[in-house]
């Protein structure tokens, strides 16, 4: 059997004889490990930020869509309007030529009353002329 004593001690002797190289490896492991857990961190930040970018664009990308959507619709609205109001503009202008389409027959058929009383006064107005100049 091992003396405990004798056994703790050649432990730290062996600890305190360490080779150099042995801590060198021990401490480019931890700071393998240091520089991995950082390189994960920083992973996780640029990935974070790579998320947020990719959501914004998204949501830049949709907010242009319905901005795009939306200058349809008032295009396509406004096409309507305009084919609205020149469909009404040529129904008014047609009524009121129609209007004055009537208003100038009427105004014809008076001229016309007119021409035709004229004339027919006019054979009687030549014959009293005819017998005031023979008289």
């Amino acid at each position: 059997m091992l003396n405990e004593d004798e056994l703790m001690e050649l432990i730290d002797q062996i600890r305190f004889n360490l080779p150099d190289e042995i801590k060198q490896a021990n401490w480019t492991v931890s700071e393998q490990q240091r520089i991995v857990a950082e390189a994960h961190a920083e992973a996780a930040r640029t990935m974070s930020r790579a998320n947020e970018r990719a959501e914004e664009s998204a949501s830049e990308h949709e907010i242009l869509r319905r901005a795009e959507r939306h200058a349809a619709q008032v295009v396509k609205d406004s096409q309507a309007k305009g084919d609205q109001i020149i469909r009404e503009a040529e129904a008014y202008a047609l009524e009121q030529l129609k209007q004055l389409e009537a208003h100038l027959g009427r105004t014809l058929q008076t001229v016309r009353r007119g021409v035709e009383a004229l004339q027919a006064n006019q054979p009687q107005a030549e014959e009293t002329a005819d017998r005031a100049a023979g008289s």
